[in-house]
């Protein structure tokens, strides 16, 4: 039997297909393998609707941003005729990466050998060797790459047999819509390069057991007065989510709440009174909370490596006003203080899943949505 029939056997996962209370969580391999990682690739991460950033982020014509999706370069870019396009970032030449980076150009053009193209994605100069090229251009453009927006956020796929992003999110947009996400203006983004598997950071987001241990003198000091969770079976979309009830925001510190905005005024019901926390499958995590909205990038680039950026934003009119550059810096700072706790508990769990055994763990009654991911992970990745 290959090594690789071995590591996908069904029977390797029978623990993880128990119930939440009996469960055990994925063997270690699942976080370390090569192989398993570059299955994730095919069956995951091509086969999903992936993040890919905010409107905002593209507000203006010409206004480009890059990113990679689990090891595939492509540019976001808004045209001319104000449409936002997507493309793989590879010159159709000899493969050149086109862009790096975000910013605005009028044409996308190769540094290698200064092949351009019309933000639609369309061959226009070819110096040089124009007379070789002659007759050729129209077959040379750009390679699209699927792109829908869902309330302001653009998200990519590989696969055009999915279904629209609005049918496969389902009841998403009714369980935002009081935050306005459409209004929302991107005005930061900070990475951190973890030694961490991307199934480990999304797993620590939904783990409602560490808050105390890992954060005990920043988000542990703010009360949570209760929880709501909902896996993505629960849901009638391709994400799962919970809710906290608590005072104040949580895009602040505790000691920083009386710098922050007033409550948005489209929220009703519990969420003037708590935090909504949608993840998006496979790899990105939203906290809308009373005053603000971020968002966890996961970019997987290696078994124990991922590229982790959280995005701030916040509402046209907040921004607009003459407090914001005083008032925003206290909403980073919660971020800066958090993630880099969360990257911490994160490395240490690779560290310790480096194992030349399989592990068996078990799952508690604070852990059902981590219990729900990788039964969702499972049903991509095994073999029958």
């Amino acid at each position: 039997m290959s090594t690789t029939s071995v590591l996908f056997a069904p029977a390797h996962f029978a623990k993880v297909r128990l119930p939440p209370h009996e469960a055990e969580p994925l063997p270690h391999w699942a976080y370390t393998s090569p192989v398993w990682f570059e299955r994730e690739r095919e069956r995951i991460f091509a086969r999903a609707w992936n993040y890919a950033g905010h409107v905002s982020q593209v507000a203006n014509p010409g206004d480009y941003i890059t990113l990679d999706i689990a090891g595939v370069p492509l540019i976001v870019v808004r045209g001319q005729d104000l449409k936002i396009r997507a493309f793989f970032n590879s010159c159709r030449h000899r493969g050149t990466k086109l862009l790096r980076g975000d910013g605005d150009c009028k044409l996308i053009r190769c540094p290698y050998h200064s092949w351009a193209y019309d933000l639609t994605g369309a061959l226009v100069a070819t110096p040089l060797v124009e007379e070789d090229m002659a007759g050729q251009r129209d077959k040379l453009s750009l390679h699209p790459v699927r792109l829908e927006v869902l309330d302001g956020f653009m998200l990519v796929a590989f696969d055009n047999t999915l279904p629209p992003v609005a049918q496969a999110m389902g009841s998403l947009s009714r369980e935002w819509s009081g935050y306005d996400t459409a209004n929302l203006v991107c005005t930061r983004r900070k990475s951190w390069e973890v030694k961490g598997n991307w199934k480990l950071w999304y797993e620590n987001f939904n783990d409602s057991l560490h808050v105390p241990f890992v954060h005990p003198g920043t988000l542990a000091k703010q009360k949570v007065t209760g929880r709501q969770r909902a896996s993505n079976v629960e849901t009638d979309g391709d994400y799962l989510a919970h809710f906290t009830m608590h005072a104040g925001s949580r895009g602040l510190l505790e000691e920083d709440q009386a710098l922050g905005f007033q409550r948005l005024p489209g929220l009703t019901g519990r969420y003037t009174q708590g935090t909504y926390y949608p993840c998006l499958l496979p790899a990105t995590l939203f906290g809308l909370t009373i005053d603000c909205v971020w968002v966890y990038e996961l970019y997987p680039t290696a078994p124990d490596r991922t590229t982790v950026v959280a995005a701030s934003l916040f509402t046209k009119e907040q921004v607009a006003r003459s407090d914001f550059a005083a008032k925003a810096p206290a909403y980073y700072r919660r971020l800066d203080t958090i993630v880099p706790e969360d990257n911490e508990a994160v490395e240490q769990q690779q560290e310790g899943l480096c194992l030349p055994v399989g592990l068996s763990g078990k799952f508690t009654h604070l852990e059902t949505l981590c219990h729900a991911f990788d039964n969702w992970v499972l049903d991509r990745m095994v073999t029958e």
